[in-house]
């Protein structure tokens, strides 16, 4: 009897820890949207002067990129707004504003409160930025 006891003490302990899974119900899909700060710009390896200070992306495929202009000696804040569509791990930027071309950027670490990526810009180089939450 102390062994049909003990088995079936066994038997409700091993279906009790086996049924209980502790990541599905804590994972959360990393995404880009949010508010992001750009935290360093490397061109070409090279630290740049980070004149962008926001870049928001919002869930309804918006997004704002918010600048500090060096006009005359005064910071002047200026707002670029647009669509943007995430294809695998290549973001697309086209900014309403028609003198801006199309910004593409590949993501290459994504992290829930960090993101990585870069762009090429045409006749400077590559364009890597670090951005937090």
């Amino acid at each position: 009897m102390k062994k049909h006891n003990l088995l079936f003490t066994l038997l409700i302990g091993f279906l009790i820890f086996s049924s209980c899974s502790n990541s599905d119900d804590n994972e959360t899909e990393l995404s880009v949207i949010g508010g992001w700060t750009v935290d360093e710009s490397m061109l070409n390896g090279e630290i740049v002067t980070n004149e962008s200070v926001i870049r928001l992306l919002t869930a309804d495929n918006r997004t704002e990129f918010r600048y500090l202009d060096d006009i005359g000696g005064n910071l002047d804040l200026r707002i670029e707004q647009g669509d943007w569509i995430m294809n695998g791990d290549v973001l697309t930027i086209n900014f309403d504003n028609p003198d801006f071309e199309p910004k593409v950027y590949t993501v290459t670490d994504l992290q829930s409160s960090s993101m990585k990526w870069e762009s090429e810009i045409t006749g400077e180089g590559i364009l890597k930025e670090i951005l937090t939450r």
